[in-house]
């Protein structure tokens, strides 16, 4: 198989197709030099993650206490050593259950601290970049790169990453533009953008491969402006000083990056136009689960396409409230444990949970039926589910569960992961595993962001091993 490819490569590159398929053929003779695309889609839910919600259902009595009131979630039993269970053995716990098909490919990771955040509503861009900043109602400033920054750095692509998100800062609910929610940053104060409405980022990310007349004349009129602005800029700088003209080239970078961006989109079209979502109401709906599954599609997409190998899923905020799920309560409410119709905020809280869980499996389930290599687009793609508030509503940072699923799952998958608790020996932080994601993509890092000054400094430095073995 792999030879025939090769063969129908080396035609191509002698001529028989344009130069435009250039970075889709690249990526076709990487997969059969053994060096496959790596894929990081993150998906960052508000209020925090409840870890004793994701104890497998079979153990909970053993490794789970009641919350401090009756209507408070129950509460993860700390442990002194490291946890290290098979999923396989063992019940996913409900909400979990929509991955049941992953198992092998699934890890649950408990007892990560990230103290060197600030607690409450959000950490903000400490939560990917483990640090303190903001306050709680605004996010104050990059101090540097978070992790999804980092890896869109380490892993190139058309659009370096990707952002969806239903809203601007935490305390906000839809909108329709371009927002910085302040979670993701390339630097220090260069915040990442992401798009609310799933209608615009389809525009933006897939126009490209859009049919009919009126989308193919839109295109050509864009193609053509941008080629009439750069050789405008080119004309202009050969008649002004060495001052302006230094100005004047940041212009034309920022242009010609998108007339080259344009370029490398024409020669995908065909991956694209095959891959890209289809349109529905949803993209344009009002409802946020609507709005929430068409982000999942585009986040897919930008996968399978190739288009961008790094995508980030801001999934909701505190003034959401999930109608389409039967739930007349905001996030916040519910954080608060405040009552909502028919069932308790736990509930609620629950079958939101449930509700990310399922657009994730479906994106699994894309990326599971394209193959890659020897295996699946799945097997090179790891899938991050996290808060930004750590472990509850108010977080304080003590503890911050992840969901991970992919074939580039650290360890393998099929694990249960409880590491000692917050100063115990053996106790890491999520700087740790961050590093650990640098190290899957080839840019390892010693340290990712600030240290922790109440932990010993060797602890929070390199990797986990325990995931890398």
């Amino acid at each position: 198989m792999i030879s025939q490819r090769r063969h129908l490569l080396k035609g191509l590159t002698a001529g028989a197709i344009s130069p435009l398929l250039t970075p889709f053929l690249h990526n076709l003779r990487a997969g059969d030099n053994g060096i496959l695309p790596k894929r990081f889609l993150f998906v960052v839910k508000s209020s925090g993650l409840t870890p004793a919600e994701l104890v497998p259902s079979d153990l909970a009595p053993s490794m789970v206490k009641p919350g401090e009131k009756e209507s408070w979630p129950a509460q993860l039993v700390p442990t002194k050593a490291l946890l290290d269970i098979p999923l396989n053995d063992h019940q996913l716990p409900e909400s979990l259950k929509p991955l049941a098909g992953f198992t092998d490919q699934l890890t649950i990771l408990q007892g990560l601290s990230g103290k060197m955040c600030r607690g409450g509503h959000s950490a903000w861009y400490g939560a990917l970049g483990c640090y303190y900043t903001g306050n709680e109602g605004n996010p104050g400033r990059a101090a540097s790169a978070t992790v999804d920054g980092s890896l869109a750095a380490a892993l190139p692509s058309i659009f370096p990453h990707v952002g969806l998100t239903l809203g601007g800062k935490v305390l906000t609910g839809v909108k329709d533009s371009v927002v910085y929610p302040g979670i993701s940053a390339l630097a220090a104060d260069r915040p990442l953008p992401y798009q609310a409405s799933p209608a615009m980022a389809y525009k933006s990310l897939f126009s490209i491969a859009a049919t009919g007349k009126a989308a193919a004349a839109e295109n050509h009129l864009e193609s053509m402006l941008l080629d009439h602005m750069v050789e405008d800029i080119n004309r202009v700088q050969r008649h002004i000083g060495s001052a302006d003209r230094e100005k004047l080239d940041h212009y034309l970078f920022a242009f010609d990056s998108l007339r080259d961006r344009r370029r490398k989109l024409k020669g995908l079209e065909a991956r694209i136009r095959i891959a890209a979502p289809t349109v529905t109401d949803k993209f344009t709906s009002e409802v946020e689960t609507d709005r929430i599954e068409a982000h999942f599609d585009i986040a897919a997409a930008a996968l399978i396409t190739g288009i961008s190998n790094v995508v980030n899923v801001r999934a909701d905020t505190l003034e959401v409230t999930y109608r389409g799920l039967g739930i007349s309560k905001h996030v916040h409410g519910l954080g608060h444990s405040e009552s909502v119709d028919g069932m308790t905020p736990v509930e609620a809280r629950s079958r939101i949970r449930s509700f990310h869980l399922e657009q994730i499996a479906r994106v699994a389930a894309k990326l599971k039926a394209v193959p890659e290599g020897d295996g699946t687009m799945l097997d090179n793609t790891l899938i991050v589910y996290l808060s930004d508030a750590a472990e509850k509503h108010h977080g304080s940072g003590i503890e911050w569960p992840f969901v991970l699923l992919g074939g580039l799952a650290p360890g393998g998958g099929n694990r249960y992961l409880q590491y000692p608790a917050y100063q115990q020996a053996g106790h890491h932080t999520i700087a740790n595993l961050y590093n650990t994601f640098m190290h899957l993509a080839g840019k390892p890092t010693e340290q990712f962001g600030r240290l922790d000054n109440k932990l010993p400094v060797a602890l929070q430095k390199g990797p986990l091993s325990q995931l890398l073995s």
